[in-house]
This record gives structure tokens, C-alpha cells and sequence, in this order.
């Protein structure tokens, strides 16, 4: 079964109050020494992501996949810069820009219902296109990075931090367990590091880097096959609990999988 873009819309509908629990910055956290909570962990992991690409006062980010405003609010509200952020979801559009709202950021960001693979704004309209665990969810990498380089301006960067393939192919129990996991996200295919730096070669980046930072995220695959199993009972009753049986799956089968280390978690660079 393929994942169309409608079941990730009805996926995020869903689970709006689940990821609501989890907080605006919906993704896996950068645990360091002086790391606390997972709240902690997620703006950290923001951090990394600003410093890694550089961002500055004067970029303007596409946070490309922004769900509910998250990376967007908080690049504007911590360096100052703009941003602009697209999902294929109309409600989360809405509630990014409550969350602008409360937040004082409301000048410096802006949120449309887009496809980040097919999007309608001019060549070169961003110094930075920015995609944290949103990319996963392109049917196409290689066209998602190819809508990145035209959108991007000359010294653009891309930056992603996301799960990648360790291996191109799985057999057996690795890709039952991969395919387990995925399809609990409603994500159709993950690419290996090496992909995403071919792609971005031949879609016109210049310079890219790829760095694997899986032992800093292990803690939040942790947290999260412990957070699945409550739930792991309620399936027949999932619509009091609005968690499907595909979302506890995929917190409980992610944390195997890597551990099995059929995935990794990484932080990739191109610039153009």
C-alpha cells in the first residue's frame, strides 16, 4: 500500500491532540549533558539545525512541512529572521498562526497550504530551505531537493534533519520491521545518506555534508516506545484515546528498528 497525500493530511487531523501533548515542536529531541526533557531536547535540536546552516537575522527560511508553526516561531522569535512555512495541511496552517500569535512573532512569519515538492513561489526567493522530519514524507527526495535548489538563492542553504536508510534494501524480518514502522507514520520511503547527496549534486548544489547524529535522539526513541505502551491494550477503543493502532506502532517498532540500526538519524547540508 502507498501512502497518498490525503493520508497524511487525515494522519495529522487525528493525532492533533497526541502530537499537542508532545508540544508545538513536533520531532525527535538532541539530548546533551544539559538536556532536561524532551521539550528541552526539541528546541535543541532547533538550535543545532540554525547553527549548522547558519541562519542568521537576515535569511529568509522555508520551513518546508512546518506543521503547526514550530521551527518557523521559533527561528523568528530567537534570531530574528523571516520565515515562511507550507504544509499540506489547511488546519495546521490555522493553528501556526495562532501559535505565531501568541508567541509576538506574527510580523516576521508567514504560513500557506502548499506542496513543498511543487510550490508556487518564484525562483530564488529563500536563503534557506529547512526541513526537520517533514522531508521523510516526500513520495520524491530527488524532486524535493530539485524544488529546493530553484527556490533557493546563489550561497542558499538546505538543511534536513530527519531518519535515513541505512541500507537501499531490506529482506525479511528488517523490512517488515522498517515497513511497520513507516507505515505508522503514513511515510512511504526513507533514502540512505549517499541518495540525498547524489540528488543534491545533480539537482545543482555545490557543497554537501551529511552527519550522523543518532546517538544524540536515542533518549527520544526511548521516550517514545515507553509512551506507546499504554496504549498498546487500547486499540479496539482508539477513538476515545484519538492515538490509532498505526501511530502506537510506529512508536513502538521505531525504537527496534533502530536499534537493529536499519535507520538512522542524521543532519544533512547542501549548499547552493
Amino acid at each position: 500500500m502507498e501512502w497518498t497525500k490525503q493520508d497524511i493530511i487525515d494522519y495529522y487531523i487525528t493525532n492533533e491532540f497526541a502530537y499537542k501533548l508532545w508540544g508545538p515542536n513536533m520531532h525527535y529531541g538532541y539530548w546533551e549533558d544539559d538536556v532536561k526533557t524532551q521539550r528541552q531536547a526539541s528546541l535543541r535540536f532547533n538550535e543545532v539545525m540554525a547553527k549548522t546552516a547558519g541562519i542568521t537575522k537576515d535569511d529568509h527560511v522555508l520551513d518546508a512541512g512546518c506543521g503547526v508553526g514550530g521551527a518557523s516561531i521559533f527561528l523568528a522569535k530567537t534570531i530574528g529572521c523571516k520565515a515562511t512555512g507550507i504544509t499540506i495541511t489547511p488546519r495546521q496552517v490555522k493553528l501556526a498562526y495562532q501559535n505565531a500569535e501568541k508567541a509576538g512573532v506574527r510580523h516576521l512569519v508567514e504560513f500557506h497550504e502548499m506542496d513543498y515538492q511543487r510550490t508556487t513561489f518564484p525562483d530564488k526567493s529563500f536563503s534557506v530551505v529547512w526541513g526537520l522530519e517533514s522531508i521523510c514524507y516526500a513520495k520524491s527526495k530527488k524532486d524535493f531537493i530539485k524544488e529546493a535548489c530553484r527556490l533557493l538563492k546563489d550561497n542558499g542553504r538546505l538543511i534536513v534533519g530527519d531518519g535515513f536508510a541505512s541500507k537501499e534494501h531490506y529482506e525479511g524480518n528488517d523490512a517488515w520491521l522498517m515497513k511497520r514502522w513507516m507505515d505508522g507514520w503514513i511515510v512511504n520511503n526513507l533514502e540512505t545518506p549517499e541518495k540525498f547527496i547524489q540528488y543534491s549534486r545533480e539537482a545543482g548544489f555545490s557543497e554537501t555534508a551529511y552527519r550522523n547524529v543518532t546517538e544524540y535522539v536515542k533518549k527520544t526513541s526511548r521516550l517514545m516506545l515507553y509512551t506507546s505502551l499504554p496504549f498498546l491494550p487500547l486499540h479496539l477503543i482508539d477513538r476515545v484515546f484519538r492515538i490509532k493502532q498505526y501511530t502506537t506502532d510506529a512508536l513502538w517498532n521505531q525504537y527496534f528498528a533502530m536499534k537493529k540500526k536499519l535507520w538512522e538519524y542524521g543532519i544533512f547540508l547542501a549548499k547552493k
